[in-house]
This record gives structure tokens, C-alpha cells and sequence, in this order.
């Protein structure tokens, strides 16, 4: 869904003769209209009809590297992330440029795909915390590699080649022995959090550090309170923001704004400064190591770190003469205050790395028709914009590279001298993955909400096709997300969206002081201190000033209402208005636009806790404490003067009242926020550090580094001396294994059969968990050339054909004859797409019997439906039987009874059919 429609489309036909995979039915487009490029467009629909939606769980994973080419440049693979495969396409010298060659199931939420060789596949699970080895002969999965949490991406590199493999979640880069894959992985430290994107040239591997921030940080309120460290005169808190006052005004008459903490900024010469350029350094007992990109030797480990790059460096290249290149965001989370950062709080830049280089070069903005002086333009000034930019290559004489922007649907080519814009071409919808194929002068993007690859042609930067291969995801899904991801419909310049700083619904991990000092008072409309006596504390109503706030996660949103630290959104409605006044649209989104986006965020599941035990059990030990008594006390001490459970109820930890500043000891009142993600916002060490990873950390001000700085505040009650800091350390290790509402075994892998398998003992963990009901098994495998199915249920294990079972036995057996088997745990209510890709009610072997598309629901064993093998119009037409004799005497499609030849009884099949299929 865009925002704005440029031109239509006229529908033809094209006659293909393909292999005998249904899933090749066509349909070719030509555009007609004003377009930002234009060109002939083919357009290749296997099918996008969404399953039934109580069979669908995403968690919304970031794409880092979905799209790859094998080096012969013979293959192109994409991610189907949601699908749980990586889609295999023959690239082809001429039109319609890619042709599908088959599908392969691999772990839950593969992000990157990588080719080790012309005949190797990595494919990096980002839930299932694994890794997919695929043989691109047989088209299956010979190894499964378990993980580290959140794996990310994966490159080759180093005289003896290596895998080296971001584990994210776990700050680290985990080395694995190609030759030896059975072998523990050597593992290297990063000094960073959340590590992602790679790229080698062989001898280092560069690894960008996705949440390295921007130098910025939160001086605690008490801090800004004190005379000794705030330099404006009279110790003002909040102080101003500009030399000669606040700005905008303050609202005549408004009450004493709370206390609040102050955002600083770190310059080029060291020191802390606010807005308005006043130092604090005073105030700044810790400072943070600013590592943007981590350099890994690859034959020595040896590591370095690279600085001055955007905030949050989101894809990496590397150029032919050695030079790395990364896209990415700016945030301009120093600037105070909604009015003076609507619609130009984030920048989309380009960074240049020179070889051997441990600082950038030079940094440029990839949007230069934004001069930032204003927050709204033209509608058609806002179609020249890129948001939230995801995929990066370089051309090959490394004199310009080309940019994916997720948000705006386009890809831009701009000059590596000077970040000049050279072309603009607008792709599918959410394009992530970018290859260039030299060979053909083309550039695939993956387009990851449109479910399909654009085709560019490179030296006239038009479009030339567009391929879509199947995608379940349901409809309410693709109709809500434009409201979080689309910098064009939703903002005032083009490049910003909700996104900005819910980076993929999550958090960028800064903080925003996004008070309005021109604002008015907003009174209680919620609960207040669950219902205590008055005398007790009142919660008071909201000041627009309000000080420096962390970015919240958007998953997990689902009853937790009212919204904001504050609790001063009553219902995800009332954010409708930050549409105009934060992105700078030009109207605030309606509410049939806050339903979709509503209906979308609360769709997103949280991934597996990674700090808990495989079968969802707490550990007895974690981060110095024990998290089974720190649960026990969480329920059972009287921590506070209320057990902690009062206030954060099970099992979010949240609670709809709010809690008067008195009760809290703070400024002002907040509310009783959500505790699944603690484990994400770990990184800020110390208020004494100096290598601190973020500038940020826990509370509504991200000013408390770690939970156990939390918890020695004053109205906790823990014991005295030795005895209180462990109980301190028990309850911080419970809250960072928080349940999630996700079980901690989802995705979780085993293999057996093949050159490396994970061994039977893991296998029969997961049949353990399946039996227990915390989560279901499904496994795949290859049999007799073909990818068949199995989802476990009461003891046995249901296939892909309706009168057949398989036992655990026999699947044993087949690995024992050499097929390998993938085992792999799903989310409760999903198994059945194991059997049954489309959710149509008929099981994928079954339908390869009758020759109907597993992944076209309205294509079925007893639906005519199956015989449009033109394009999916739901008609059986000319177009069809033109498919069909095209193929005459082949074995490809239009064999529509399915007995290996295209011929008279298949014409007489169609013609028996003809008109309007049901």
C-alpha cells in the first residue's frame, strides 16, 4: 500500500513454457502513467492470498542480508522470512530476468541468506538461533548450526576460510570451523550492542554495531538539580533550551514543570552539551566508547573498532578498492521538544570506511533535496525522499553505490565522491535485500512487505520486472504496517516514520525529551495508585513539559493500555495525532488508519526470552543472582510497600493504574509499564565507566544503568549489607529472564542424518516440550527428490498427505538412509502449515498429486481453479490454453492431469473447464 498512486497498470498475458512446478504461473505487466521509473514490468504471482490468520505468528525480524547471488551468478535466493523458507530463482539473460526454481523450509525467521560457494547455502534463523546449511543440488537443508541468540548475518573469510556469524542478542561474533562443524565456534567479544550486518574482504571482517547510538546520554534528574553541576544561572530544572529562553514560549500560566533529567551530547572535542550548546560536563561522571563498526582480523581474531559513523548503521558494503560502505540513520535526539523536531528528528545517511581506516572519511546525507528549515513539503518533493534504509551494494568500478529504502519503497544510486543523488527508482513494497548482478547490469532488490524482487536494469536505473513469490502473511497485516514503516505516506518530508524510533516496532534505544513547552495541561483520566486512599498519593494531571523519555517497544502493546511512561494515552487512538505534530504529515492519521495500525502492532509477538532454560524453566543461576528466588521474591517480598507483583501483575508486569510521583520518590508520576523486554536494554554499565556500550538505560529516562542500581533505590526494602545486594542480584536476574509470552523453545532445531547432525539427545528434548504442550514439532525432509512434511501430534507425526502417518521410528530410518531430518518447534496453532503451506485445507503431498499449487488457496485438488496456469485471474481462458500448447509435448507446466506429458488429455481437461473457475 502506498500513499500515493502514480499510474495503473494494464494486465496481459504471457505464454511460458516452465518446468513442472505449478508454482511458475505468470502474469506480465506493462505500467502506464507518471512513475518515478519507468520500464516493462513482468510481474511472476506464485500467489499472495494470506492463510487463515489463527495459524499465523510473526515477530516482525529485521531483514540484514536476504538476498544473495551464488558466485557463478547462475542463482538468486531470498528469505521468505514469514514463510519460514528461502525461495531459489534461475536468473535468465532475458525477460522475464528470474525464474522459480523451488523452495526449501529451513529454521522460524531466516533473515540472511549467504552463498559459500555456487553449490552452498547459509541461511541465518534469526528465532530459531540456527543456522540452515542447504546442498543447492538436491535443494535441501544436509546441516542445521545452533546459535547463539538472535543470529544475524554470516560471511566467509581468512587464509583457512571461516564462518563468521553475529550472534546479536549476545554481543558477539561466533567463529565456526567449516571443516569441522560438530566443533564449538571460537567466539568473539564484541564491544557493542547488537552486532548484525557483515562484510569481508577476505582478511577482516567488518561487523556494524546496530545499536552503537550517537554519543548521547542522560544526566539524571538529581544531577540536573544540583547547583554544582547545572550551569545555568539559578540552577533551573528544566533549564532552557536556547541562550534567550524556551523555545517554543511557554504557555502563560501553566504550572511548575516537573523535574527532569537533561539529553546531552558528546562533541568532536569531548565535551557534553545540551541544545543549546551549553557544556555539562560537570554533570558527566562516565562516558561511552562510540564503537560503530567492529574489525575483526580474520586469521588472528584480533579486533578493532571504527568510530564515526550514523547512529544506527544499518547495511555495510564493500567497495572493489577496499573502502567499506554503510547506510544508515542520524537521530537528533539532542534537540528538545516535539515542535522544534517535527518531522526532521532523523536524517537517512551514507558513511565511507577507507581500507585500514579505524575512523570514517566522510558522512553524507542521501537525501540532499532536504534542507531540514522546514518539516512538510509537497507531496511529489516527498516521492524524491529514501526512509529507513536497509540494503547497500557498490557498482563495480566502486565510483557509486545503490540504497534501499524500507520505508519509501524506492531505491537510490548516489556517487561514493560526494553523496551526490544519481537516480531514483521506485521497487516493490519494503525493499531490504539489494544484489547486483554485473554480469547483466541488473540490480535485484528483495522487497520484503510486497513478498517479491524487483528487477532494475543498472546503467538506465528503470524497472524491468517484478517477481512475487508466495507470502501467508494475512491481509490486516499488510494493510497496518504502512502506518509504522511508510516515510512517504506518513511524513512531512519523506524520509520519517513511526519507525524512526520504533526500528522494526522496536526500540532505537535512545532517549526523547518530546515535551512541548507551548503545551497545556492534560488532566488524569486513569487509575490512580490501585486504588489506595487519597491521603496515600495522588497521581495529578499531565505538564507538557516532561523531560527526557526512552523509546518503548511497540510489541507486546495488547492490554497493557493506557500508553506512554506518563500513561497519558488512554487508547492507541490518541496517537493518531503524532502524525502531524512529531512526523510533520499533513493531517493526523484517521481511525480507520489507527485501527489497521493498531490491528498490525498488536499482531507482533515477542521473540523467546534467550535467558531461560530450553523447556521455559527459570535458571538457578544468571548474572550473578538466581532467578527461581528472585521470583519468589518478586511475588513474596515485601520489597516495597507492596510485593512487586502488586504493581507489575503477572505475566506482562504491567498494570493499567498509575503511580503518584511521592509513592515512586520521583518528580513526577508514571505508570505501570510492561517488563518483557528488560533483557533488551542492558549496555549502560556504569555512572563511572568510560567504555560504556549505551548512553542509556533503565527507567523512563533510561538514567539508572542496571536493574541493580534500580533496586538500591530508596523505596526498596531489601535487607541490610551483603545479604540485600544478592536479593538485589536474584530479583535483576529473574526480571532480565522475564517470560516473554513467547516459549523459550520456539524455533528451536535439531537435525538427524547428514554430515552433521545435532544428535538425538536435542531431538528428544523437542519431542519432550512438544509433548508437554509449551510448543509444537514440525520436521521436514527430503524424500525421493521431493520436500515432504510432518507435524506431531498425540505420539505420532501427521504428513503431507491425508492417509498417511510417519512415526518417530521411521523417521529415524530415513535419516538413517541418508535423508537428513529437520526437527524444528513453532508456536502453539501453527504446526499444520507443515502440511498444509496455504491453509486451504489440503495437504500440500496431496495436492502435488492432483496438480494443484500448495501455495494457492484457490487452487485445490477439487477446484478448476487449479487449471489457471496463466496467472491466477480465476478464469480458465485463452491465456490458459495458450500456456498449455506452448508447452505441448513437454513435461512442464499445463501437464494438467499430471502424467508426465503436456498433451490431448490435458487439452481436454482445460476445455472441459472452460469459463469462470470455482
Amino acid at each position: 500500500m502506498r500513499g500515493f498512486a502514480l499510474g495503473s497498470a494494464a494486465d496481459c498475458r504471457i505464454i511460458y513454457a516452465g518446468p513442472a512446478n505449478l508454482e511458475t504461473a505468470m502474469t506480465f505487466r506493462t505500467l502506464t502513467g507518471f512513475e518515478l521509473c519507468t520500464g516493462l514490468t513482468a510481474l511472476l504471482i506464485f500467489c499472495a492470498t494470506s492463510p487463515a490468520q489463527n495459524s499465523f505468528v510473526h515477530f516482525e525480524s529485521p531483514h540484514v542480508h536476504p538476498l544473495e547471488m551464488t558466485p557463478d551468478g547462475s542463482k538468486l535466493v531470498a528469505v521468505n522470512t514469514v514463510d519460514a523458507r528461502v525461495e531459489v530463482f534461475d536468473v535468465l539473460s532475458f525477460a522475464p530476468y528470474l525464474r522459480h526454481a523451488g523452495s526449501i523450509a529451513v529454521g522460524v525467521e531466516p533473515i540472511t541468506v549467504r552463498a559459500r560457494n555456487s553449490s552452498e547455502l547459509w541461511v541465518v534463523n534469526h528465532v530459531s538461533d540456527s543456522i540452515s546449511v542447504i546442498d543447492l543440488a538436491s535443494m535441501s537443508v544436509k546441516a542445521t548450526i545452533l546459535t547463539g541468540d538472535e543470529p544475524c548475518d554470516v560471511v566467509f573469510a581468512g587464509a583457512r576460510q571461516r564462518a563468521f556469524v553475529t550472534a546479536s542478542q549476545l554481543n558477539r561474533v561466533e567463529v565456526y570451523n567449516i571443516a569441522n562443524l560438530a566443533a564449538a565456534p571460537t567466539i568473539v567479544n564484541i564491544a557493542g550492542e547488537d552486532p548484525r550486518a557483515l562484510v569481508t574482504d577476505g582478511t577482516n571482517v567488518y561487523a556494524a554495531i546496530f545499536e552503537s547510538g550517537n554519543d548521547s546520554t542522560v544526566i539524571p534528574e538529581t544531577r540536573v538539580s544540583t547547583a554544582a553541576m547545572n550551569p545555568y544561572p539559578g540552577d533551573p530544572n528544566p533549564p532552557p533550551n536556547t541562550a534567550s529562553g524556551f523555545s517554543p514560549p511557554q504557555t502563560p500560566g501553566l504550572p511548575v514543570a516537573p523535574r527532569a533529567g537533561m539529553i546531552v551530547r558528546k562533541d568532536a572535542a569531548g565535551a557534553w552539551r545540551d541544545s543549546a550548546g551549553t557544556s555539562w560536563n560537570a554533570a558527566v561522571s562516565w562516558n561511552l566508547s562510540g564503537n560503530d563498526v567492529a574489525i575483526i582480523n580474520a586469521n588472528t581474531l584480533a579486533t578493532t573498532y571504527a568510530k564515526g559513523f550514523m547512529t544506527t548503521p544499518m547495511a555495510l558494503a564493500m567497495a572493489a578498492d577496499g573502502r567499506v560502505v554503510a547506510v544508515g540513520t542520524e537521530a537528533k535526539n539532542e534537540v528538545r521538544f516535539e515542535p522544534n523536531l517535527r518531522g526532521k528528528f532523523i536524517r537517512v545517511e551514507a558513511a565511507i570506511l577507507a581500507a585500514g581506516a579505524t575512523t570514517t572519511s566522510s558522512r553524507g546525507d542521501l537525501n540532499p533535496h532536504i534542507d531540514y528549515s522546514q518539516s512538510n513539503i509537497p507531496a511529489l518533493q516527498r516521492l524524491l525522499s529514501i526512509g529507513d534504509p536497509r540494503g547497500v551494494v557498490v557498482s563495480s568500478d566502486a565510483t557509486r553505490a545503490y540504497s534501499t529504502g524500507l520505508g519509501s519503497s524506492n531505491l537510490v544510486s548516489f556517487s561514493l565522491a560526494n553523496y551526490a543523488r544519481l537516480g531514483l527508482c521506485s521497487v516493490g513494497e519494503g525493499p531490504t535485500g539489494i544484489v547486483l548482478d554485473a554480469a547483466h547490469a541488473r540490480i535485484f532488490t528483495l522487497n520484503r512487505f510486497a513478498g517479491s524482487i524487483s528487477i532494475v536494469d543498472e546503467a538506465s536505473f528503470t524497472a524491468l520486472g517484478e517477481v512475487a513469490f508466495y507470502d501467508p502473511t494475512p491481509q490486516f497485516i499488510v494493510h497496518g504496517r504502512p502506518f509504522l514503516y511508510d516515510t512517504q505516506l506518513t511524513s512531512g518530508l519523506g524520509q520519517a516514520s513511526c519507525a524512526s524510533c520504533h526500528v522494526d516496532a522496536r526500540m532505537d534505544q535512545l532517549a526523547w525529551d518530546l515535551g512541548d513547552p507551548s503545551g497545556q495541561i492534560k488532566l488524569l483520566n486513569e487509575a490512580c495508585n490501585l486504588g489506595l486512599p487519597a491521603q496515600v498519593g495522588t497521581c495529578g494531571n499531565w505538564h507538557p513539559l516532561k523531560g527526557p523519555m526512552t523509546t518503548q517497544t511497540l510489541v507486546g502493546l495488547a492490554g497493557v493500555d493506557p500508553y506512554h511512561w506518563r500513561g497519558d494515552r488512554s487508547t492507541f487512538d490518541e496517537f493518531a495525532h503524532a502524525a502531524s505534530s512529531l512526523l510533520g504529515a499533513d493531517t493526523d492519521f484517521t481511525a480507520t488508519e489507527m485501527g489497521r495500525f493498531e490491528a498490525f502492532i498488536n499482531s507482533i509477538s515477542f521473540p523467546p526470552n534467550p535467558n531461560r532454560n530450553l523447556d521455559g524453566s527459570l535458571k538457578t543461576s544468571f548474572a550473578g543472582g538466581n532467578p527461581v528466588t528472585g521470583l519468589q521474591l518478586y511475588n513474596t517480598g515485601n520489597l516495597d510497600f507492596v510485593q512487586c507483583v502488586t504493581c507489575h501483575t503477572l505475566p506482562t508486569g504491567a498494570n493499567t493504574n498509575i503511580i503518584s510521583a511521592n509513592l515512586l520518590a520521583e518528580p513526577q508520576s508514571m505508570k505501570v509499564p510492561q517488563l518483557r523486554n528488560m533483557f533488551e536494554k542492558t549496555g549502560y554499565d556504569a555512572l563511572t565507566s568510560t567504555t560504556n556500550a549505551r548512553g542509556f538505560g533503565f527507567t523512563h529516562d533510561g538514567a539508572t544503568p542496571t536493574l541493580f542500581d534500580f533496586f538500591k533505590l530508596s523505596v526498596f526494602n531489601f535487607a541490610a549489607g551483603a545479604a540485600g545486594d544478592q536479593q538485589r542480584r536474584d530479583v535483576a536476574a529473574f526480571m532480565l529472564s522475564f517470560d516473554t509470552g513467547t516459549h523459550a523453545s520456539v524455533g528451536a532445531q535439531a537435525t538427524m542424518g547428514g554430515a552433521f547432525a545435532n544428535g538425538a539427545t536435542r531431538r528428544n528434548q523437542l519431542v519432550a516440550i512438544a509433548n508437554a504442550g509449551s510448543a509444537q514439532l514440525v520436521a521436514h525432509a527430503m524424500v525421493g527428490g521431493v520436500e515432504r512434511g510432518y507435524a506431531y501430534q498425540s505420539g505420532i507425526f501427521q504428513t503431507d498427505v491425508l492417509a498417511e502417518t510417519q512415526t518417530l521410528a521411521g523417521l529415524d530410518a530415513l535419516a538413517s538412509a541418508g535423508s537428513v531430518v529437520t526437527y524444528t518447534l513453532v508456536p502453539n496453532g501453527t504446526n499444520l502449515r507443515a502440511l498444509d503451506r496455504d491453509s486451504d485445507g489440503f495437504r500440500d503431498g496431496d495436492e502435488r498429486a492432483a496438480c494443484s499449487n500448495p501455495t494457492d488457496p484457490f487452487s485445490t485438488p477439487t477446484s478448476t481453479c487449479r487449471f489457471d496456469i496463466a496467472g491466477a485471474n480465476h478464469f480458465i481462458d485463452g491465456q490458459d490454453l495458450g500456456t498449455l500448447l506452448s508447452a505441448w509435448g513437454s513435461s512442464g507446466l499445463g501437464d494438467l492431469n499430471c502424467d508426465g506429458t503436456v498433451g490431448g488429455a490435458d487439452l481436454a481437461i482445460m476445455l472441459n473447464s472452460w469459463g469462470p473457475c470455482q
